[in-house]
């Protein structure tokens, strides 16, 4: 009896401490790139998929509120010919996540950060975000998640994850993994904010008589995507994104799919292709290779964050085309650049790890060429 009225009393104060905060609070504008950041989800070290975040949380259901979080701190500086090397992001970003479990496997899961931009001018320099919200149980034979949820493509694969959509969507999801053949289905239905807007990403707004993508209009997005594992080294995956507003003219629709393949214990091969129905030419873009968004990445071993001096190294080309992408979870490579990355991850001790990659590319648009270094040092618990 007490510790369902413990219970009671933890989700009526989450829930107060979450609505007087702002339920719906967005992410401000922001530059390109950091937009994407601060949206993303690193999931690519081995270790780290949300299949891998639901046993844990298994183990834990006896424990009334459970909590997990970060502390990450990012560095970029960006380059290019002729001009002088700019340190465009230095950002120190701590991670709450708590879980309140209650009966019969459900649970209410959130997901709040502080964030210090070192970049930022004036006193904009520090905010509190609510990122998610959820209630989260079984039903219909799958997993049934609504509120404020975090979604992406490919949450289950390594280098294919999120190469078009990394966000929050307000609204529902559901997952369902056929037992015989492994294959897990999840569909999304919601709301989010556009993305594309002057100071955000893409820039894709325009005057007449060039088409308006909208600057701040709610986008109607509706995601449905399937994981197959066709063998124990073979996962391939198809996915299907519409997106539609009262600014935008058409209704956007990308097609993806994705495949990797695992040779041994140390090599994996992977990539990704989306194609959208948009017209370059009609909103400006020009270049047919905005159109489309693809990405080939080997691995070399994998990093796990509970095993010290562990390493992972990876090579990608990557094209991410305005017009089939909205938030990528690149954290080196960002919407409307084509490029070379390569990249490492080391555990320096267990939860600590250190990241450093480099691109070298240029922008799709105007084939300007551009570098980049980009560094990371986390500590999960």
């Amino acid at each position: 009896m007490k510790k369902k009225i413990l219970s009671q009393l933890i989700i009526t104060g989450l829930f107060t401490a979450t609505m007087t905060t702002g339920f719906a609070q967005e992410v401000p504008s922001q530059d390109m790139d950091t937009a994407a950041e601060i949206l993303s989800e690193d999931l690519t070290d081995t270790d780290g998929k949300k299949q891998m975040e639901q046993q844990k949380d298994k183990t834990d259901k006896e424990e009334v509120i459970t909590f997990k979080g970060l502390s990450r701190y990012d560095i970029r500086r960006d380059n290019r010919p002729g001009q002088k090397g700019e340190t465009r992001k230095s950002l120190w970003r701590n991670r709450l996540e708590p879980t309140v479990n209650l009966d019969g496997g459900w649970k209410i899961k959130s997901r709040m950060d502080f964030e210090k931009n070192y970049k930022a001018k004036g006193d904009d320099k520090s905010h509190f975000y609510n990122r998610m919200l959820y209630l989260q149980g079984s039903a219909f034979g799958g997993t049934v998640s609504l509120g404020k949820v975090d979604y992406a493509d490919f949450a289950n694969m390594d280098i294919a994850y999120g190469m078009i959509f990394d966000d929050y969507v307000k609204g529902v999801k559901y997952s369902y993994t056929d037992k015989l053949t492994g294959t897990i289905y999840t569909a999304m239905i919601g709301n989010f904010d556009s993305p594309y807007n002057d100071n955000v990403n893409g820039k894709m707004y325009y005057d007449p008589p060039k088409q308006a993508y909208p600057e701040s209009d709610a986008l109607h997005y509706v995601g449905l995507q399937a994981e197959m594992p066709v063998s124990d080294k073979l996962m391939m995956g198809a996915a299907y994104h519409n997106v539609r507003s009262g600014e935008l003219e058409d209704t956007q629709q990308i097609l993806e799919f994705a495949g990797e393949y695992k040779f041994d214990n140390n090599f994996k091969l992977g990539g990704a292709y989306a194609i959208s129905n948009l017209d370059a030419d009609k909103y400006d873009l020009g270049n047919s290779e905005q159109e489309q968004a693809y990405i080939l990445q080997l691995n070399y071993k994998g990093a796990k964050r509970s095993q010290p001096n562990t390493y992972g190294l990876w090579a990608a080309y990557k094209n991410i085309g305005e017009l089939a992408t909205f938030l990528p979870t690149y954290t080196n490579t960002f919407v409307g650049e084509q490029g070379y990355e390569i990249g490492g991850r080391y555990v320096i001790a267990k939860n600590l790890t250190g990241e450093v990659s480099y691109f070298n590319g240029n922008d799709i648009e105007n084939n300007k060429t551009k570098t980049r270094w980009f560094g990371r040092v986390e500590y999960r618990f």
